[in-house]
């Protein structure tokens, strides 16, 4: 519930700078570092669990609204992102940070996207919290209007099914495949983007020889597909011996990681090596 909740923040806030790219502008290095120096103390507290020393930097008309929420337990982050604004005295930083998922059934580490905003006070950079009626969303900074009885753009009603609806519209039909060692084989994974805006899709090194975990199209527009193929090249120049592959003996399974952005989403795909039994 509670990566569910932070997650919809994440992801819209992630969308929103990934859209608006434009706006950034390079900040005097003095004030660029400054904020830097600060937010990276704000993300390493939560790292290290002490949310009393996270405190120090919250404006102080935020404390309440700080003290309140949840506050998870990263295990690291970076600032991925700085985008400034009112004459570099406000910023809204997108940090990437590294916390425990639930993906079928398992909890695994994965990196997502945290937002938040920054403002200079006395000289000092603070985090503070938007009005309630706001939401940073793909489409900028929602208000909710004086009129309550249509329908809300401002904060959903429930969060944890917002994120939930967010995060399921990047759909993946498989996470594991089988592929024939003795031979030169292939398998293919299909990724579907549902959202409004582009997705990009990459795949990590797979660190086996004659192995590749490659994404057809990269770059996803709404509503489109790709296949992201998993081979085995049996004539790869890199497999130092191919007799090993027909001789009795499996190699072991291979886990590589998909990535999707600006979600942030990781899949894990499971790669296991068979071997058809001899001719009786």
């Amino acid at each position: 519930m509670r990566i569910l909740s932070l997650a919809l923040l994440s992801v819209f806030g992630a969308l929103a700078f990934a859209q608006d790219s434009d706006l950034f502008d390079k900040a005097p290095p003095a004030i660029d570092e400054a904020l830097r120096t600060r937010v990276d103390a704000f993300y390493q507290a939560h790292v290290d669990g002490k949310f009393r020393q996270a405190d120090q930097y919250v404006a102080e008309d935020s404390k309440d609204t700080f003290f309140a929420a949840e506050k998870p337990r990263y295990k690291g982050c970076h600032i991925s992102k700085i985008t400034y604004s009112e004459n570099f005295a406000k910023a809204d930083v997108v940090a990437a940070c590294k916390n425990e998922v639930s993906f079928h059934g398992e909890r695994i580490v994965a990196t997502m996207p945290a937002i938040s905003h920054w403002r200079i006070d006395n000289g000092q950079w603070l985090l503070y919290y938007l009005a309630k009626t706001e939401m940073q969303t793909p489409f900028g900074t929602m208000r909710q209007g004086p009129d309550r009885s249509g329908p809300a753009t401002g904060v959903p009603k429930d969060p944890v099914a917002a994120a939930r609806s967010i995060l399921a519209q990047v759909t993946v039909d498989r996470t594991a495949v089988s592929l024939d060692q003795t031979r030169t084989s292939r398998q293919e994974i299909h990724v579907k983007n549902g959202m409004p805006g582009s997705i990009e899709v990459s795949v990590d090194k797979t660190g086996v020889p004659g192995l590749t975990v490659t994404p057809v199209k990269p770059q996803l527009g709404p509503g489109e597909e790709t296949a992201v193929v998993v081979e085995f090249n049996f004539e790869d120049p890199a497999i130092l011996c191919q007799d090993c592959l027909v001789h009795p003996g499996v190699r072991p399974p291979a886990t590589v990681m998909m990535h999707i952005s600006p979600t942030a989403q990781q899949f894990p795909i499971q790669i296991t090596f068979t071997q058809p039994q001899p001719a009786k």
